[in-house]
């Protein structure tokens, strides 16, 4: 099982405008999800950051409420999995072994897919390498 990370969910739902070679390689990608080629998860954190970056990147927020959903339900209508927040103690328990990720925030999503069993993070963070040795990370081109 992947990981996706939200830096692939946003090409994917909100940004193809504007990131037109990411939104086609994440397209190919979900195409293998949706067909039972690949099988991806994601997290409750990823989403939660998918909308987030909706309501923080339109004028108001009855729009970018209108734009999360929609992003959030092209996501939802996939088979991907929807991993959940890890507990506070796993979260202690596995924060250590990422302290190599530059960015905190990148942190949840590495304890979910350690957790979780996944094989590796696809992303286009590539701050992820960071922690390569632990779970591989990959781009979605990986995949394609």
């Amino acid at each position: 099982m992947l990981y996706i990370d939200t830096s692939v969910l946003l090409p994917y739902t909100l940004t193809q405008g504007i990131e037109t070679d990411r939104y086609r390689s994440t397209e190919k990608l979900f195409l293998k999800i949706n067909d039972g080629a690949l099988t991806a998860a994601t997290s409750f954190y990823a989403l939660h950051e998918l909308y987030i970056f909706a309501l923080d990147n339109t004028p108001d927020f009855a729009e970018g409420a209108a734009f999360g959903k929609a992003a959030l339900g092209k996501v939802l209508s996939t088979p991907i999995r929807i991993l959940p927040f890890a507990s506070r103690i796993e979260r202690v328990r596995h924060a250590r072994k990422f302290t190599r990720l530059r960015d905190a925030t990148d942190v949840p999503h590495a304890i979910a897919a350690s957790v979780y069993g996944c094989e590796a993070i696809v992303a286009y963070d590539r701050h992820f390498s960071a922690i390569s040795d632990i779970i591989p990370y990959k781009t979605p081109e990986d995949y394609l």
